[in-house]
């Protein structure tokens, strides 16, 4: 807990760069893939 009480702000940090990735993305609905739709409305 030594280590925790230490780095807890780059545990912090870690821990808000993955959420943002993931929800930014889309998180659990589609993620990455998301971006091909874009191209089939196109034409």
């Amino acid at each position: 807990m030594d280590w925790l009480a230490e780095n807890w702000f780059w545990v912090l940090v870690l821990v808000l760069f993955v959420g943002m990735h993931m929800f930014g993305h889309g998180g659990m609905h589609g993620g990455h893939g998301k971006h091909d739709d874009n191209e089939k409305h196109d034409e």
